[in-house]
């Protein structure tokens, strides 16, 4: 089925056709490029099904011989020949290692093997001990004959390495099962010299499921060289095993051209590696620990693209490069241009939670969308009579009230609409007179509810008050909205058939609870007791007007002091004078906020009384830190 393509956008940049533009973009990029990103960045499709994408970029990639499929969802710059070498001429570095486990970086490489396919006739052969710097594992040892003393004198794998980069030179690269064996090279040239494997990838694995389906009931290597009939058998050690993969590739390619599929190209299609975009960078994340933190995912200059935080950074990261399914949009960037990932390892997922709030805060990343907003403006009420309710960027000590802080400057200007709709409030210039007819509107929506309109000013005074229970969520006058939306509609001040109107009605309600969260935040004195990194550690959580103020890590019996410590900068927070919370820290309050309603009456929370006896609080802390520390930090 042919798809028409979409036009290029005006002021995009580059000439000529979409494959003209693609080849200049895989050029300047110099690597293999995903199929979601040139989707999103040449055809500008950002919200488009991942089948979809493939089927547009596939009219670009088979419709020009300079483009190539190099993986099953990784297009580049043809080799040369590419489209029309055959498969029976093409050259394959058919690889497997040994290692010492299953993870690269807590893991090494013990051996190499490789065998050069040429014109589907194995050629020559590779093979390498490698010494991995540690003992070998007995259980490792039992399945590869492969010990200490065997290894003992060989190279070690910066050497290996280096030897095995020059035999494999361009060929595609095979293997069975071939993101184990993809994961540990990537992972170590990546730390020896900065750069990955990219070239072309066949998987024996994934083409055995392919031809293969229903014929043998297993595809592990050895149940398929048993089916080849191969002249040698797999044993768990890499020169053999390689050879073993490298026989069951040539009957692989019988089938292949049964079918059909009788190029390299067509060959790769069938059997890369399936799944993950950005796989070969999985190797960044090996070395992350299996612990709660924040992660920051920098571009070769060391500018920071995306922070996120995860109870195992390990785990998270790496899902990143696993078979998951698509990312959005924004984190597609940030692994496109990835090249370093740094970590802060923390106590809890809520001081990961806090963690990351504060650097988004401070560092504004790219490739992230929540927290990086707006801060959020307030709503300021004047008072007496002539009282003005109007947004404002911050709050000042003037007298006036101020509610918020609101994020969504929609919410907070439709909301305001809607209020001025329904409530009879001032709408003029501060400095218009009493009584002043030039400052007076025509009747409809839009008139001027103040005195100066004529309008009695002790209605216009209760009017005020009206809007300031309102916003400070009183319940009664809660309950009047209904009514007062109701009288709006039928005296012509709101119409329910106009999709304006209704609009506004929702921000209104939008605004009151965005509201009601900046409140909740605003809670009482607390404290939160969340385990440590650290045998037998706690950290404790000191929050005054929504906010951590204070934060300890005790263990054992020393917490008093600490404790002191922290009802100290609670009393120096409430003592001062009362506002509503900073609008830049509004996330780190609802994060607080979030966790002591989750834990609200178990171990480890606990609420401390405005104002209230010392000694009283500090046994309410103590009784905290016992429920809720680990068991080494009792009291």
């Amino acid at each position: 089925m042919h798809l028409a393509l979409p036009r290029p956008q005006p002021g995009v940049e580059g000439d000529g056709s979409l494959s003209d533009r693609l080849c200049g973009l895989l050029e300047r990029r110099g690597r293999p490029l995903q199929v979601g990103h040139i989707a999103a960045q040449l055809l500008r499709l950002r919200r488009c099904p991942p089948r979809l994408q493939r089927q547009l970029v596939a009219e670009l990639v088979e419709g020009d011989a300079r483009l190539a499929w190099l993986g099953h969802d990784l297009v580049g710059l043809a080799p040369d020949r590419w489209h029309d070498a055959r498969l029976d001429q093409a050259r394959f570095c058919v690889v497997d290692l040994e290692t010492t486990g299953g993870s690269p970086g807590r893991a090494r490489v013990t051996e190499i093997g490789a065998v050069r396919v040429s014109g589907l006739r194995i050629e020559e052969r590779f093979t390498t001990l490698v010494d991995p710097g540690w003992p070998i594992p007995q259980h490792i040892t039992a399945l590869t004959g492969i010990d200490d003393a065997m290894v003992q004198g060989s190279p070690p794998i910066e050497r290996a390495l280096e030897d095995f980069v020059h035999f494999a030179g361009d060929d595609v690269l095979v293997a069975h099962n071939a993101p184990f064996d993809l994961r540990f090279l990537n992972y170590e040239r990546r730390r020896l010299a900065g750069r990955y494997f990219t070239q072309p990838w066949l998987d024996t694995l994934v083409l055995s499921r392919r031809l293969l389906a229903g014929r043998v009931g297993r595809h592990d290597l050895a149940t398929l060289a048993e089916w080849a009939g191969t002249a040698t058998r797999p044993c768990h050690r890499a020169l053999p095993d390689a050879e073993a993969t490298a026989e069951l590739l040539v009957c692989l390619a019988g089938l292949l051209f049964e079918r059909g599929e009788d190029t390299l190209a067509r060959a790769v299609a069938v059997g890369a590696p399936r799944g993950p975009r950005h796989a070969y960078k999985l190797a960044l994340a090996e070395d992350l620990p299996a612990s709660p933190g924040v992660y920051l995912m920098r571009d070769a200059g060391g500018t920071v693209l995306y922070v996120g935080k995860a109870v195992n950074l390990r785990r998270r990261v790496r899902s990143y490069f696993g078979p998951a399914g698509p990312h959005g949009r924004l984190v597609g960037r940030a692994l496109e241009r990835l090249e370093a990932i740094d970590h802060e390892i923390c106590g809890s997922d809520f001081e990961a939670l806090l963690r990351e709030s504060e650097l988004l805060r401070e560092l504004r990343p790219a490739c992230n969308h929540r927290g990086v907003g707006p801060v959020g403006r307030y709503l300021r009420l004047t008072g007496g009579p002539s009282s003005r309710l109007y947004a404002t960027a911050r709050p000042r000590s003037d007298g006036a009230t101020y509610f918020g802080p609101v994020r969504s400057d929609r919410v907070l200007r439709d909301g305001l609409s809607a209020l001025h709709r329904l409530y009879r409030l001032r709408r003029c210039h501060p400095l218009c007179a009493p009584g002043a007819p030039r400052h007076q509107l025509h009747a409809g929506p839009g008139v001027c509810g103040g005195p100066c309109s004529g309008a009695d000013p002790e209605a216009c005074a209760a009017e005020v008050a009206e809007v300031g229970r309102l916003l400070e969520g009183d319940a009664a006058a809660l309950g009047r909205l209904a009514a007062r939306i109701a009288a709006g509609a039928a005296d012509g001040r709101l119409d329910p058939q106009d999709e304006g109107d209704r609009g506004l009605v929702g921000a209104l309600l939008a605004l009151l609870a965005a509201l009601a969260r900046s409140r909740r935040a605003l809670g009482a004195p607390a404290v939160l007791v969340e385990r440590a990194a650290g045998e037998g550690a706690a950290t404790v959580f000191f929050v005054a007007r929504g906010q951590v103020v204070h934060r300890e890590v005790v263990r054992g019996r020393a917490w008093r002091r600490a404790a002191r410590r922290g009802l100290a900068r609670i009393a120096e927070a409430n003592g001062r004078p009362p506002g509503p919370l900073p609008a830049g820290a509004l996330d780190a309050a609802l994060i607080v906020a979030d966790r002591l309603r989750e834990r609200r009456g178990e171990p480890g929370a606990a609420s401390l009384a405005p104002g209230g006896d010392p000694e009283v609080a500090l046994e309410t802390i103590g009784r905290a830190i016992a429920a809720g520390a680990p068991p080494a930090a009792t009291p």
